[in-house]
């Protein structure tokens, strides 16, 4: 497993947000499919559980994507994503 390197000019949470952003925008995680489960962000950021809670649920607040509970967190389709 990659892992990711944080620089040290922004928190770790808001570059955890930034890159889950620019992976999603650039296809990385596709529209309608899931996205990494929260144990595998934990294990790829070298995050604590609530940290990456925090990322998937600015995401979800920002219209990115949906936790369907049980199921896991879905990319939403591009049309309700936030301008750039």
């Amino acid at each position: 497993m990659i892992h990711f390197v944080f620089a040290d000019y922004e928190t770790r949470w808001e570059q955890m947000y930034g890159e889950l952003v620019r992976r999603i925008r650039g296809g990385v995680y596709k529209e309608r499919h899931p996205i990494p489960s929260l144990v595998h962000l934990v294990q790829e950021f070298e995050v604590s559980r609530g940290t990456a809670l925090k990322v998937t649920t600015r995401l979800a607040d920002e219209g990115y994507v949906r936790a369907i509970p049980g199921r896991g967190t879905y990319v939403l389709p591009r049309d309700g994503w936030p301008e750039e």
